[in-house]
């Protein structure tokens, strides 16, 4: 089993001809929970989280301290496992880095888009928890940390969701006359039920982060959509916080992060954004602090997208991935329309925060790789009869030495051609748009949001000073 051990030195027993098949799998994972729990919560957190991760999340999967005598690390923990096949590294192309993922094709892997969209939704999540957990005083105020973030959220060696220091009265202790904190921790996950399997992996990781007789009392928060029966009693049992969503933030907020999902998940396949619908959402999530600037950013593609299909009308898709299947390479193309003149545009959507422009970095790459690239697997696709247009959109403006780095280039070739289009000009062409809504969208959280409203403020003093 290639370094696979088990406790009390026991063996799996298996024929040679059972190796790699379903019936084997599921027996190793029920060998790993009589004997081998580090490895079976890995599994199971892994399974719940719809079978891959981005790899700086994998250590939070496992639960296992990176650095403790006789305790399994995430990384050994990976290599042993990527060493019977059943785990893998995979290269997640245009930006989305390294998952880790399960190897044999029994296990589910959930779209990269659906992992993607969740990861956001539980996101927004860590920041209203956050924000109700300093707001009492559950955590001190300024040294919260999340994940994916620095600092890491790591108590006892492990790596959660949310962390902070905490001097909530049961939670403290005193040493040499000076009072020592304790731990909120926090875990989400937003994949349908959590069930008993994953509440006890969750109870474990516990156990194990208040083992040292070093670190302070923990508090842990486990947070879902819906817990199962069992596992929510199994959590009370236990001592620790199970909540889910409408508890914590109501009804129209949870419902929201569910519509979000569901939203990002769809649009790629259909494109059947109803602008209203997604208005909704807006409305609904800017109302969690924190999480405004990256919603507004990864919603601004389908925004992008329901307002060229609503003025020049054809066929949308958003989010498509594709792949050139001569160098690997993939792309995702943010906007592509078929529109009814048999032509086509592709958009290259970027959301900027309020007194943030598009950069001549980003406008290189966009024409010296992307480009290229795409109309590649396009022209493979067979759509060298149609006229494409590429075009970067913002919302923001593009810095001085990025619009003169454009004008010197290239813009028409013979079978594409190119331009670009910034805030004043995205506005104007808003203004065609038959549906209110979408107005409405680019108006309230691109346009006139506070922030920017405070930059171009900002902006005119700085004029009339100098």
């Amino acid at each position: 089993m290639a370094g696979v051990r088990f406790e009390k030195n026991a063996r799996f027993i298996y024929l040679p001809d059972q190796y790699g098949t379903d019936a084997f799998w599921r027996g190793l994972e029920g060998a790993f929970h009589q004997a081998g729990k580090t490895y079976w919560a890995t599994v199971v957190n892994l399974l719940a989280r719809g079978g891959r991760c981005p790899k700086g999340l994998f250590a939070r999967v496992t639960g296992a301290p990176a650095a403790r005598t006789r305790q399994l690390s995430p990384d050994r923990i990976f290599e042993r496992l990527s060493a019977i096949n059943l785990l893998e590294e995979v290269e997640v192309g245009d930006g989305d880095g390294t998952y880790v993922q399960f190897r044999p094709l029994s296990y589910v892997r959930e779209a990269i888009p659906t992992v993607r969209a969740r990861l956001l939704a539980e996101n927004i999540a860590l920041h209203g928890v956050k924000e109700w957990a300093r707001r009492i005083g559950f955590g001190s105020y300024g040294r919260f940390a999340m994940r994916l973030e620095e600092p890491a959220p790591v108590v006892s060696g492990i790596s959660w969701d949310l962390t902070a220091p905490s001097y909530f009265r049961p939670l403290i202790s005193v040493k040499d006359g000076k009072a020592k904190p304790g731990f909120l921790v926090c875990d989400i996950n937003l994949t349908d039920t959590i069930n008993e399997a994953e509440a006890e992996a969750f109870v474990r990781k516990c156990d194990m982060a208040s083992a040292p007789s070093n670190v302070g009392p923990i508090m842990p928060l486990l947070i879902g959509h819906v817990f199962s029966a069992a596992a929510f009693d199994l959590a009370k049992r236990k001592g620790i916080l199970a909540i889910t969503l409408q508890n914590l933030f109501g009804d129209e907020i949870a419902e929201a992060l569910k519509n979000l999902v569901a939203v990002l998940t769809d649009a790629g396949a259909t494109a059947s954004v109803n602008p209203g619908h997604l208005d909704s959402i807006l409305q609904s999530l800017t109302k969690v602090q924190g999480a405004a600037d990256n919603l507004r950013g990864t919603l601004f593609e389908l925004v992008i997208g329901s307002l060229v299909k609503d003025v020049d009308g054809g066929f949308l898709t958003c989010g498509e991935r594709c792949t050139d299947l001569q160098t690997g390479r993939e792309a995702e193309i943010d906007v592509q329309l078929n529109r009814d003149d048999k032509s086509l545009l592709v958009l290259e959507c970027k959301a900027k925060l309020p007194g943030s422009r598009v950069s001549e970095t980003e406008v290189r790459k966009w024409y010296s790789d992307r480009i290229p690239l795409i109309q590649k697997i396009l022209t493979r696709d067979g759509l060298t009869e149609k006229t494409i247009r590429f075009e970067i959109w913002s919302n923001g403006e593009f810095t001085d030495s990025a619009l003169k780095w454009l004008k010197k280039q290239q813009l028409d070739f013979e079978s594409y051609s190119l331009g670009w289009l910034d805030g004043k000009g995205l506005k104007a062409y808003a203004d065609k748009a038959k549906q209110a809504s979408l107005r409405k969208i680019l108006n309230e959280h691109y346009f006139r949001h506070p922030m920017a409203e405070a930059a171009r403020k900002a902006s005119r003093e700085l004029e009339a000073v100098k």
